[in-house]
């Protein structure tokens, strides 16, 4: 059986479960970058680290709208 909840729900859920999980391959990411497990020759670090902080903040963002116009809290 799936999970109990109506559509809605589980689609708040998929979609938090989605932006939670973007975070954290894009916090991954940048603590390799910052921990120097890089790729040798590797030159764009800080522009790599600025894109990568920028999809942490985007999902941040969605994930505080989605709560603020359709959370159930």
């Amino acid at each position: 059986m799936r999970d109990a909840g109506t559509i809605r729900e589980r689609i708040f859920n998929a979609l938090i479960k989605r932006y939670t999980a973007d975070q954290e391959e894009a916090l991954i990411k940048i603590d390799a970058l910052l921990k120097g497990e890089v790729v040798p020759g590797h030159y764009a670090i800080t522009e790599d680290i600025d894109r990568l902080l920028a999809k942490v903040a985007d999902a941040a963002e969605k994930m505080a709208t989605l709560r603020r116009y359709y959370g159930t809290n």
